[in-house]
């Protein structure tokens, strides 16, 4: 598996990376839909505060967290 923090990669390998760490969602069928909702919330929520704060790469992960 590729690591993003990895120097050696190119920019499109690097993005690939973060894609496949943000895609990696389990979703469990005992936790109530509600419980989802305010989860994917809280990720919009920190993600926008990554972006502020110049953490770019966090940001896109929870951000493809969040669209998964």
């Amino acid at each position: 598996m590729l690591d993003h923090a990895d120097v050696s990669l190119t920019p499109e390998e690097r993005v690939r990376a973060l894609t496949k760490k943000g895609s990696a969602v389990e979703v469990n069928e005992a936790v109530p839909v509600r419980r989802y909702f305010r989860s994917g919330m809280e990720m919009i929520r920190m993600a926008h505060v990554y972006g502020e704060e110049g953490n770019l790469e966090h940001a896109f992960v929870l951000y493809n967290k969040y669209i998964t």
